[in-house]
Formats: structure tokens, C-alpha cells, sequence
């Protein structure tokens, strides 16, 4: 979903980071949801997997809601840190945390895959080597697809030169993280 990937590409802009460091990102964001989703499908093991089918697409829904949430406070806080910048080019200002911005692309995979709960639920009856074996499967794809969307969109994306990726990288970054989170909650799948 661009939601995961595409704040990616825009801090590694406003960051100016390099190919590896955006890869970094996707990755750490890739973590998150698989995380999340280990642990969203364990516990509903423990519930009983009907449980969280059964509402699959409300929880669904809210995790869109609760993105477009987290987005909006990240562009919030982004723009008012931003906005007491003044009297000097952001290129040159020092970041006051490495760590901030992987915490936020980590959280961004706080998004479970709820389509994944059945297939782990019968993995698990069917014994540890293929949990193990379906979780490996879902943890590459899911690291494939967020690694290869950053990679093309980062190819793509820096050639595109604007101010306002420069100054506001974070603001537009929580903006599409918010947009897409809304858009999950209205439309869901």
C-alpha cells in the first residue's frame, strides 16, 4: 500500500537520504507489520480464529482510521517544528534525532494483515515447520513488495526536485500517511 511505502521515499527526500538508508526505512516499516501481524495472528489463535474473521473488516477499517490519525499528529508535529525554523536552509539544520524518523517508519506497519489470519491458523494445526514455513513466506513477501516499491519509487521520485520536498518532506510524508489511512477506512477491502 503507498501508505507504507511512500512516506518512505519522501523522508528519504526531506532527509536526503541515500538508496540504502530509504531501504532501511522500507524495511524497518516492513518489520512493523510483520510484527503486528504475528502478533495479531497468535493472539487470535489464542481467541479462537473465528473471532477476528468475523470482524476482519472492521478491524480493517479502524486500522485505517487510526493511520490517518497518526499521520495527521506526524504532520502536525512536523510542520509546527518546522514552522519555528527560520533564517536558515533545512539542508544545513541538524536533525535533532536519527532514530525519530525510523521509529515513525516502524509504526507504519502497525497495520495487520488480517487476510493472513486463516492461513496461520491452519498452519498452526498442521505443526511448527509450517508456521515457520508460512511465516517466512509472508515475511519475504512482505519485505519484496515494500523493498522493490521504495526502490522504484525512490529511482523515480528523486529526479523530482521542489522546495517543498526539501523543507516540508515530514508534512507531506504524514499527509499521505493520513490520506491513505482515510482512504482505507472509507473504502475498505
Amino acid at each position: 500500500a503507498p501508505g507504507h511505502w511512500l512516506p518512505v521515499v519522501l523522508m528519504a527526500k526531506s532527509r536526503k537520504w541515500p538508496l540504502k538508508m530509504a531501504l532501511l526505512g522500507a524495511s524497518v516499516t516492513a518489520l512493523g507489520h510483520i510484527v503486528l501481524s504475528l502478533f495479531v495472528a497468535l493472539f487470535s489463535f489464542w481467541l479462537e480464529t473465528r473471532f477476528f474473521l468475523d470482524y476482519e473488516e472492521s478491524i480493517e477499517r479502524y486500522a485505517g482510521l487510526a493511520l490517518g490519525v497518526f499521520g495527521l499528529a506526524f504532520a502536525a508535529i512536523a510542520f509546527f517544528t518546522q514552522w519555528s525554523c527560520h533564517g536558515h536552509t533545512h539542508a544545513s539544520a541538524k536533525v535533532p534525532s536519527q532514530k525519530a524518523p525510523f521509529w515513525f517508519l516502524f509504526t507504519l506497519g502497525f497495520s495487520p494483515c488480517v487476510a493472513v489470519l486463516p492461513v496461520v491458523g491452519q498452519a498452526i494445526v498442521q505443526g511448527a515447520l509450517t508456521l515457520l514455513s508460512i511465516w517466512a513466506a509472508f515475511s519475504l513477501g512482505v519485505l519484496a513488495a515494500l523493498l522493490g516499491s521504495t526502490f522504484l519509487a525512490f529511482l523515480g521520485f528523486f529526479k523530482l526536485e521542489h522546495p517543498i520536498f526539501e523543507h516540508y518532506g515530514d508534512v507531506v510524508a504524514g499527509c499521505s500517511v493520513a490520506l491513505v489511512g482515510f482512504l482505507l477506512f472509507c473504502f475498505s477491502h
